[in-house]
């Protein structure tokens, strides 16, 4: 049984390698922030690791299927949000950038929550948060393979969205 599960990680390895870019370019169409489209492609190949089954000659045709409803839930999501918004009278966008005091207190919030990360997330999210590095170059500096590197950005950025979020009552 573990033969087939190393089988099919290194299927997914390969496919995720083959088409990652294809499925950005499926979320970006839609006008997607990258750091979004980012975790949606992640998501996509989460969803697919958790598959009991996998047949690589349709992998791809899947992960591209599971892309574009992605797409549309995270669109439906959002026009929901939208709705609510103009409903209740808010503003969509908030500038935090003429409020030095918003701004400041969204780094706090930042980086309470990366206090609170282990040491090994704390130094994924810095490199690639505050010194921009690309996952290949945290791959060398750290020495995790990049599917681990790339799961850690994933995890990190949800984990500081939804505490800015709530601190901020987004």
């Amino acid at each position: 049984m573990e033969t087939i599960s190393n089988q099919n990680r290194q299927v997914i390895g390969e496919t995720y390698q083959h088409i990652r870019t294809e499925l950005f370019s499926i979320f970006r169409q839609a006008c997607i922030a990258e750091d979004t489209c980012e975790d949606l492609v992640q998501e996509v190949f989460m969803k697919i690791m958790g598959l009991d089954i996998i047949m690589a000659d349709q992998l791809k045709g899947l992960a591209v299927r599971m892309a574009y409803q992605k797409r549309t839930d995270y669109l439906r999501r959002r026009a929901c949000i939208n709705k609510v918004h103009d409903t209740l009278g808010w503003q969509m966008e908030r500038s935090y950038t003429s409020d030095e005091a918003e701004v400041n207190d969204i780094v706090r919030v930042e980086m309470s929550v990366v206090k609170e990360m282990t040491d090994k997330d704390a130094q994924v999210y810095r490199l690639a948060r505050f010194e921009e590095k690309t996952a290949d170059e945290i791959v060398l500096e750290t020495g995790l393979s990049k599917r681990a590197v790339e799961s850690r950005i994933y995890r990190t950025r949800i984990m500081v969205r939804e505490t800015v979020r709530r601190a901020i009552g987004c």
